[in-house]
């Protein structure tokens, strides 16, 4: 027999509650910040997220749902009853609170009847000789009903606030690092099959990802131990997650080769691809198609600044 299981990556822009940590920047997001971040904003926020969740696979619905910019339990708890209004699959969270000076981490929702937790920890990133501080890459392992396991990396890069080339060379030892990580896994298993996806900061053709990751952008005889980048060709397209100056594919999938050897768990590259449906987008005045976002200078009340992607795998007996 045959069956499916869907993963899906979001970066929320700004899943915040209302609420001021003393130990973190999150004054704008409150009422009285200049952002006016009010319980009745948060609460669309919240529904907003849930329906991309319940639309992004359906009929079905995904399996592992990464996220990032999430600020806190909080708000990942207020996302799990929203999905849960609609009886949705039994859905629990990880998250830990990283050093992030803003409170902006990553975290993980999963099917607890489809994947059974193994291992979860958090990765830190400590940048040498900088004294900002950055969001960990989530890592967790886990079992599948085929009896497989996957391992994951969730992902957010250092951003490119303060210009490209200058942020450049925290993208570069985040990469590093994870790449550390990937091949500690590697040798205590030659055969783990291993996802890496989230917010890259970066597109498939920059260097952290080209050559420090070494993603390949080719899929024939695929390497087992080896990452392969499964939106290279919607980025051939020109097709991409977030704007600026044009479409930018920051938000990827990138596996291991023996998931694409078509054994007990497997994919294809047609597998994975951009949500992109016309109510997460906005037309401006200059007929440009965006991400309809949260907020743009001012309150819009959209959903996020990124598009989510998804990836289907098929799993075997």
């Amino acid at each position: 027999m045959t069956g499916t299981f869907s993963i899906m990556f979001y970066n929320t822009e700004n899943y915040y509650d209302t609420i001021d940590d003393p130990e973190i920047l999150d004054d704008e997001y409150t009422p009285k910040g200049f952002r006016n971040w009010t319980q009745e904003r948060f609460n669309d926020k919240t529904a907003k997220l849930a329906k991309v969740i319940e639309d992004i696979v359906s009929p079905g619905f995904p399996d592992i749902i990464g996220l990032a910019e999430v600020e806190n339990k909080d708000v990942m708890m207020a996302l799990i009853n929203e999905l849960r209004k609609n009886q949705n699959p039994r859905y629990s969270f990880i998250h830990f609170d990283s050093p992030d000076e803003r409170g902006s981490d990553v975290a993980m929702i999963y099917n607890t009847d489809t994947f059974k937790i193994i291992d979860t920890h958090p990765i830190k990133i400590q940048l040498p000789g900088i004294e900002d501080r950055t969001r960990d890459i989530l890592y967790v392992k886990g079992g599948l009903k085929n009896d497989d396991v996957l391992h994951f990396f969730i992902v957010h890069f250092p951003s490119r606030r303060g210009g490209t080339d200058e942020t450049e060379r925290r993208r570069y030892f985040v990469a590093s690092e994870l790449r550390n990580e990937i091949l500690k896994v590697m040798e205590k298993d030659a055969d783990a099959k291993i996802i890496v996806t989230g917010d890259f900061n970066d597109t498939p053709d920059n260097n952290g990802i080209d050559e420090i990751l070494n993603a390949q952008k080719t899929f024939e005889n695929p390497n087992p131990n080896k990452l392969y980048n499964l939106l290279y060709p919607r980025y051939q397209k020109g097709l991409g997650t977030t704007y600026h100056k044009g479409w930018l594919l920051f938000d990827q999938f990138l596996v291991t080769g023996n998931l694409l050897s078509h054994d007990k768990t497997f994919c294809t590259p047609q597998d994975a691809d951009i949500f992109n449906p016309k109510y997460l987008l906005y037309i401006n005045k200059n007929g440009e198609t965006k991400p309809d976002r949260t907020y743009s200078k001012k309150y819009t009340g959209g959903y996020s600044d990124h598009l989510p992607v998804y990836l289907k795998l098929t799993l075997k007996d």
